[in-house]
């Protein structure tokens, strides 16, 4: 080999060890980007995910700290109301509007009442006491409003709501308030004696009509609603020196969408009692109604006294807003988006109206039910 073919492949070796062509680069630069683009999705995946995952945990724990509420006040309701012996009718037999306006509040006896929203939400109100006595009652005599008392005076404190039953008639009853008891513990004055009453305010009649009289303790009402802020609020009784009802509505599950609720109600009359006049009705449910029609605001004590049983759904969000709609109605047939259903037992579920809430589709719900079975009235087996 000559010294100009030396020279040549010398400066050809040197000539292929300068670097990159262009067209190696942009290979390269492609092959980088493909990476990046794959991992970026990788982790873009997995933050979705995490945040499906923490929205519906989220979801979850609003949903069953709302039904821890109102399945724990529901299982009280009607608890304080007297358990007389069996010669003697419940007092869920005194006329429906037996009422106390306790701190601004009318309240009545009747331990549940669903107020029905329509196409929005319903709102439920529950009602019980809370005497020590546990309901325990004892006859009464001469004036109401500081009456005589044929037994101890048991659990009985200031500021209780008292109930006073003319037996066996179911047409005479009252409520009021135990203002003032003396040193020995019998009482000094009732204040706050409300409608009906029937019978006199004054005189309580002996004989054949006694008068049975019980303390309630306070006669509290607790009210659950959705706020306009997608809160469930809780309003009601305060402990301590003012246990009535107050104005502040207190919420206890952020992220609640809807709230439904139906009675429980029986149908089927007692065999053994040959009448239905007498509201002698099984313990069962037989039918799931709204609070409309007779079960609405101007409900008759015999339907009332049907109610065996209310069932509560709660709808919760996850919070978070989605790129595209990932939820539809109950009745929905959009492929791949969830249905927001409740009554999910039911032959035919029903659709919740979320129309209100802003973008609705794009948001991922859960739905909680509970059926509350309302013991205290079950209990009071002459009011069936």
């Amino acid at each position: 080999m000559n010294i100009s073919t030396r020279m040549f492949s010398r400066l050809r070796s040197q000539h292929f060890q300068t670097g990159l062509s262009l067209v190696e680069l942009l290979v390269g630069i492609l092959i980088g980007l493909v990476a990046t683009l794959a991992i970026s999705n990788l982790f873009s995946g997995f933050e979705a995910r995490k945040r499906m995952i923490a929205g519906g945990a989220d979801a979850q724990s609003s949903g069953v700290l709302a039904m821890y509420y109102m399945q724990r006040d529901a299982q009280n309701a009607g608890y304080g109301l007297p358990l007389y012996n069996s010669s003697d009718p419940s007092p869920l037999l005194c006329p429906i509007d037996t009422s106390i306006n306790q701190g601004g509040v009318v309240m009545n006896l009747s331990p549940v009442v669903i107020v029905d929203g329509g196409t929005g939400n319903d709102i439920v109100r529950i009602r019980y006491g809370n005497p020590p006595s546990g309901g325990a009652s004892v006859r009464a005599t001469g004036n109401m409003v500081a009456p005589t008392l044929d037994g101890s005076l048991i659990g009985c404190q200031e500021n209780d709501v008292v109930l006073f039953h003319q037996l066996p008639s179911n047409s005479n009853c009252s409520l009021g308030r135990l203002q003032k008891l003396n040193a020995d513990r019998t009482i000094n004055t009732i204040v706050e004696i409300n409608t009906p009453p029937t019978a006199s305010p004054v005189v309580i009649l002996n004989g054949a009509n006694w008068v049975r009289f019980s303390c309630l303790g306070a006669w509290n009402q607790y009210e659950y609603a959705v706020s306009a802020g997608l809160e469930l609020t809780r309003t009601g009784g305060a402990p301590g020196g003012n246990p009535f009802p107050s104005s502040a509505a207190v919420p206890v599950a952020s992220d609640i969408v809807a709230l439904q609720a139906q009675y429980g109600i029986t149908t089927t009359i007692d065999p053994t009692s040959g009448s239905a006049t007498a509201a002698a009705f099984l313990n069962r449910v037989d039918q799931w109604v709204n609070a409309t029609g007779i079960f609405g605001p101007t409900m008759a004590l015999i339907d009332r006294n049907r109610i065996r049983a209310i069932r509560i759904a709660v709808v919760a969000r996850d919070g978070n807003l989605q790129k595209v709609a990932v939820s539809q109605a109950c009745n929905g047939a959009a492929a791949g988006v969830s249905r927001v259903c409740i009554w999910q037992a039911d032959a035919t579920p029903a659709s919740v109206d979320l129309t209100s809430v802003p973008n609705w589709q794009r948001y991922r719900y859960r739905s909680f039910e509970a059926t509350i079975p309302l013991r205290n009235i079950i209990w009071n087996r002459d009011a069936l």
